[in-house]
């Protein structure tokens, strides 16, 4: 009997075995082809829909919805299928009310420049843009405002000027995690609607101040997890609506990455909001939240307690680099890692009483999920679809000549 790791000859194959062997290689390859021509098929598929030239599946029209009580009796598992392309953009047109709204970008990252993208892509107007806590910021402004065909009369090199500009409905603030409270502030004082990049800020009383000064001056806040509109996601979260995995127990993940040593960079500072608990830990708390909440009977108002955090910190800065730690949201417990010097699978679990859904990675901006229901040990999953927005918006008339961002600033 043969032994791992060892090497063993073995006796040369009949005919009939060699046969048979043959006939395995070919139907295995026949499988292999029939699987690259759905998934090339699909593909297409995709950026057809995206681009509007499917019939009866232009961008915003009505979205099928997941199948998820589909017959098991036929001989085939039920297929998940949705229509919906990825990004804010799942369900509007140039045509549609989008165009009215006129958005401003505070903070001119990388971020942002993905951000713009998708606006564009929707058929939202960007009508001003400003650059202001880095050097070189009216040139910046400039730059990115070009980019996107923003009047270059509305490239300011100032927040303060952004939310007085009079033609902006609402700001995108993607700023450094350390701005969000004082440009969100800045902007509700102004009276200008306010959509703010995850995490929203540095603490919770920033949190609360940020929400109270919205709702006195009657103007919409959120934050941007974006997550939560991607098709793999929506899947989820209507399976766990329709009780597909009963009752949710416990939900886990795991993000992480190796960022560069770069003392200058966010990731490392604790000043600008740096660390993975920051950049990352917070999808995975949304997540817990996020499907909790799709669960009926649900006190949406209760708090999170996070509890048995243990890792390692920078030396220098003493920014998180290593997490593990556990949460408990309406009785259900959070699970979770982060890191910026690791690998990482970047999945989430969500594991009930009757099944088990993992949104595969990467998690924060999913292409597929999975369902397993334990009842009857089948699993379902949901087709992917392309992750990033760039690829498709490239094939737009409007973005053939659209430059990536630009590094030099």
């Amino acid at each position: 009997m043969p032994v791992y790791g060892t090497y063993s000859r073995r006796r040369p194959a009949t005919e009939s075995e060699v046969e048979i062997r043959a006939k395995v290689a070919y139907q295995r390859w026949v499988m292999y082809g029939t699987i690259s021509f759905i998934t090339v098929s699909l593909l297409v598929f995709a950026n057809k829909y995206a681009d509007g030239r499917v019939p009866g599946m232009e961008l915003g029209s009505p979205l099928p919805e997941p199948n998820l009580n589909a017959e098991k009796d036929e001989g085939h598992p039920p297929t998940i299928y949705h229509g919906s392309p990825p990004g804010a953009w799942a369900n509007t047109t140039r045509d549609e009310p989008m165009q009215d709204i006129k958005w401003g970008i505070a903070g001119l990252g990388r971020i942002a420049h993905e951000f713009a993208v998708a606006l564009h892509v929707s058929g939202a107007s960007i009508q001003a843009v400003a650059a202001g806590s880095l050097p070189r910021k009216q040139a910046r402004s400039v730059v990115f405002a070009d980019q996107f065909g923003v009047d270059l009369h509305h490239a300011y090199d100032s927040y303060e000027k952004l939310v007085k500009d009079t033609e902006v409905d609402i700001i995108y603030i993607a700023t450094t995690n350390n701005l969000h409270h004082k440009v969100a502030l800045l902007a509700i004082s102004h009276g200008k609607h306010v959509l703010v990049e995850k995490p929203t800020a540095m603490n919770s009383r920033e949190v609360e101040e940020m929400t109270e000064a919205a709702r006195k001056k009657g103007v919409f806040f959120a934050s941007n997890y974006w997550n939560s509109a991607f098709p793999a996601v929506r899947f989820a979260r209507e399976a766990i609506r329709q009780g597909k995995i009963g009752e949710i127990v416990q939900v886990t993940g795991d993000m992480g990455f190796q960022a560069v040593t770069n003392y200058q960079d966010r990731w490392l500072s604790a000043e600008l909001g740096g660390g993975g608990l920051m950049d990352m830990g917070c999808y995975l708390l949304h997540f817990l939240v996020m499907m909790t909440n799709e669960q009926k009977g649900v006190n949406v108002s209760a708090k999170i307690d996070i509890d048995n955090a243990i890792g390692r910190l920078d030396p220098n800065t003493k920014v998180d680099l290593d997490t593990s730690y556990t949460a408990e949201y309406n009785g259900v417990v959070g699970r979770f890692g982060t890191s910026i010097i690791r690998a990482s699978p970047f999945t989430v679990q969500i594991m009930g009483t009757q099944g088990m859904i993992t949104i595969e990675s990467p998690a924060n901006c999913p292409t597929e999920a999975s369902l397993v229901a334990f009842w009857d040990a089948s699993r379902t999953s949901f087709m992917p679809y392309p992750c990033c927005v760039q690829p498709l918006a490239e094939s737009r008339d409007f973005s053939e000549d659209l430059p990536p961002y630009p590094r030099q600033f």
